[in-house]
């Protein structure tokens, strides 16, 4: 069975009027009750459900201010997340997080989705003008005019699903080279000496890069890249390239779970391949997918939960003047093996890991 992701909101008309709560509804394809307890603190409404209001809401400009917000005569502290991957396989569990993060250190929460880059810079100065407290920014990073306009505000910035540095900016993510690093150990302990690495996006490149390093530094052949999407199908297809020549990798680290299974699929349907006795395959983020009991696919988990609460512990903690260099802060990640790769397969067998010739 292939993984489907979520499909996208239909693109909206114009009311010609102010939008109301009813019209979110529609969009959404969910009950107006659904949309109040969206926008009501402590409500409980399914994660699907509270993305797909937000999806509608920001699509059509609604937004509901809150009742603490009108009977406050202080200004309380507001905290927007801006996310610019809406169809993210995490943007439901990282919208609960932050909610309950945020709420719980007395924020109110601004939330906005940008489905197209080229709007991020103006959204992030809305929020500016809209005097929030700090902002937190997922999968993108502003661009420095609206850095210095932050930073001008003194609003706290926080970029998230980044490596470099960025002026203005403090970071938060994982440790990508470490991770890379850490798969390399995992197939040099299993005798792998041809390596590839299958990169979807900029984002993985670090984590990829690192393992393609350290595997040729152990001695393996060069490690072969296949650039390409992050779906099943971009699996399926760069496994047909990978494994139609003669000399074919035995060790691949995909840069998503929807890659490494339609890996496997092709590696065991098309080419008879065993996995992972002829090769082994990790993916990343520790998805639904990779633990399909078909598949069991050995995966990188991603801390979700510590890295939203780092990243709001961050934000907090830089309100107002800050003299001090913005940090950048990478957690570590887990290395979680399953039956794609020999650790789980062979524990207790050390005898039947292949050996290769020189």
């Amino acid at each position: 069975m292939k993984p489907k992701g979520p499909s996208k909101p239909a693109a909206p008309k114009s009311i010609g009027r102010k939008v109301s709560a009813d019209d979110v509804a529609r969009m959404a394809q969910v009950s107006r009750s659904a949309v109040s307890r969206t926008f009501t603190p402590g409500a409980s409404v399914a994660p699907q459900t509270r993305a797909k209001v937000l999806a509608a809401a920001q699509a059509l400009g609604y937004r509901l201010q809150s009742a603490s917000s009108q009977q406050n005569h202080g200004r309380p502290k507001r905290a927007a997340v801006v996310m610019a991957n809406l169809f993210s396989p995490y943007f439901c569990h990282l919208y609960a997080m932050f909610e309950d993060e945020l709420r719980q250190r007395g924020f109110e929460v601004v939330w906005r989705v940008v489905s197209d880059l080229a709007l991020l810079d103006v959204t992030v100065g809305d929020m500016v003008d809209e005097q929030v407290d700090g902002i937190i920014v997922l999968s993108a990073v502003p661009g420095a005019a609206v850095r210095k306009k932050v930073v001008a505000a003194r609003i706290s910035l926080v970029v998230m699903d980044r490596q470099d540095v960025v002026e203005g900016a403090a970071l938060v993510w994982i440790d990508g080279p470490e991770i890379g690093r850490s798969i390399a150990q995992l197939m040099q302990k299993e005798g792998r000496s041809r390596p590839a690495a299958i990169a979807a996006n900029p984002r993985r490149l670090t984590e990829l890069q690192a393992f393609a390093h350290a595997m040729e530094m152990g001695g393996s052949a060069p490690c072969r890249w296949v650039d390409t999407g992050w779906t099943y199908e971009n699996g399926i297809t760069a496994a047909r390239v990978l494994f139609a020549g003669e000399d074919r990798p035995d060790a691949i680290f995909a840069a998503s779970d929807y890659l490494a299974v339609g890996i496997v699929d092709v590696a065991r349907k098309e080419f008879g391949l065993r996995v992972p006795e002829d090769v082994s395959v990790v993916g990343f983020g520790d998805t639904s997918q990779s633990r399909w009991l078909s598949h069991a696919t050995s995966s990188i988990h991603l801390p979700l939960l510590s890295l939203v609460q780092t990243a709001v512990s961050t934000m907090a903690g830089r309100l107002g003047p800050n003299v001090a260099p913005p940090p950048r802060i990478w957690l570590a990640c887990d290395v979680i093996e399953r039956e794609t790769t020999l650790g789980l397969s062979f524990a207790n067998n050390p005898a039947a890991i292949p050996q290769y010739a020189d």
